[in-house]
Order: structure tokens, then sequence, then C-alpha cells
């Protein structure tokens, strides 16, 4: 069980990718608002809201407020292997590295992420890996799934950005389960939501709809977070194989001594 510690946001909370950030308003509507520097981008509320205003989800506090990288005390490197299958288009495998820099007074670490690697790299912006506590991969990773929604469906990786806030806020599952890593049992907590299955618009890209999210974090995972991974069925044929399946999977730590 993750002990209840929140620290302050990562990326913004319930999914802000980046500054300056588009809020949307509760509505459903596709119109949006740039706002520079907000710290909130939650659906329907203030975009610089006091978030010990918020009652925030379980979901969303173990994601976006919870202190990721506090079971780190010296620097290193974490390691995760991606994996991409499926029947829809060809897979590939990559890496995403994590390096702990330095381990500051106030607890918060300076980072730099590697992030897939050749064309397929992903930036993260400066301001998003120094003095953080979250994870830093989770607001890379979640941002380049609303891009790829983006390119499945020729619709709006905004739509896709406010369905997966709304599905933090309001629609996730949160369960105890346990993780076999390297041999060994370890106690974890899944997070579960699948954002577009009551979409009213999801006849729009009614083959992708039924994507599923699911998010595995434990406190004996050094940066918390031991795999994200994604899953979209065969619809036309669900004994099949999925159409697109992705595995982000921590794999090691190799800290200085």
């Amino acid at each position: 069980m993750l002990p209840a510690r929140c620290f302050c946001l990562l990326l913004g909370t319930a999914l802000l990718f980046g500054n300056p950030v588009s809020v949307a308003a509760d509505t459903g509507s596709e119109n949006e608002k740039e706002v520079p520097g907000a710290t909130l981008g939650r659906m329907g509320e203030p975009a610089a809201a006091d978030p010990d205003e918020i009652d925030f989800s379980k979901a969303e506090i173990m994601l976006w407020r919870f202190n990721h990288l506090g079971n780190i005390d010296r620097p290193g490197r974490l390691h995760y292997a991606f994996r991409r299958t499926g029947s829809f288009e060809r897979g590939f495998k990559d890496a995403v590295y994590l390096d702990i820099l330095e381990i500051n007074e106030d607890g918060s670490k300076d980072t730099d992420l590697e992030f897939f690697s050749g064309p397929r790299q992903r930036p993260a912006a400066a301001e998003n890996l120094v003095s953080v506590r979250g994870n830093p991969i989770l607001g890379i990773y979640m941002q380049g799934d609303v891009y790829e929604m983006e390119r499945l469906t020729e619709g709006s990786w905004r739509h896709f950005q406010r369905r997966i806030k709304l599905a933090f806020a309001n629609g996730a599952e949160v369960e105890e389960v346990t993780i076999d890593h390297n041999g060994s049992e370890i106690d974890a907590e899944k997070i579960t939501i699948r954002p577009y299955l009551k979409d009213p618009h999801r006849r729009d890209f009614e083959k992708f709809a039924d994507k599923e999210y699911q998010f595995i974090l434990s406190e004996h995972i050094p940066g918390s977070i031991y795999q994200i991974k994604t899953v979209i069925p065969d619809s036309s044929n669900p004994d099949g194989e999925p159409l697109i399946v992705e595995e982000l999977t921590f794999q090691q730590a190799d800290f200085k001594s």
C-alpha cells in the first residue's frame, strides 16, 4: 500500500502536459484557454486553483501529487523497457532512462530523461526535470499517448487529454495487486481507466474507443512506477490479438556508491 504522502505537483495535476497549459471547461466544448504558468488543469477547476481546496480522487493523488522519487536517496539511473505489439501495425521495442543527477536539500531531485532513442525520442522540457518529486516518465508517456491517439484517429489530442483527465477524476479503479519483480513478490497498487468507453464522440473513433490504461505503482520500486500499460482490443475479434498493446516496465536501478 502506498503511504499517504502528498507533495507539490508534477507537470501540473490530472494530466497537465507542459507550459503554457490548455485548460478546458467542464462542458465538453472544444474551446480552450491558454493559461501561461497554470498550476492546475483539471476539468471544471480554475486554472490557478489552490490544490488544497480540491477533493482529488485517489488515482489523481497517486499519480500527480505523490512523491514518486521519495524512495531514492542517491544519484543513479532507472531503466525502463518499452514494447509495442499488436495486429494493427508493426511494433517496436525501445528503452527509457531516468537519471537522478542530484538530491536537493528539500528532498526534490534534479533529473535527466532519455525517452526512446533516435527519431522516436520524446523531448522533455528542462523545467519538468529539475526540483521534481514525481516521476517524469509519467507525464512524458501520457503526452505522447494523446498525440498517438490523434495520429491513429485523425482527431484532436486535446479531446483525448480531456477524457483522460475526467477518467482519473471520476472513473478510475484502484486495486491492490502483487507483482513479480526479479523473482520477488512485491505489493503494489493498480489504477485502471477506460476514458473513451462512454465518450459521446466515440463513434468518430470507434475502432479505438475501448482502449484501457493501467498504471502499477509500488513503494518498493525505485521511482515508484513499475508499469504503464495500454491495450486497444480488436472489437471485431474479441478472442484474437489486440490491435495495439504498449508496455513500459521498470527493469532495474543502478545507483552510485
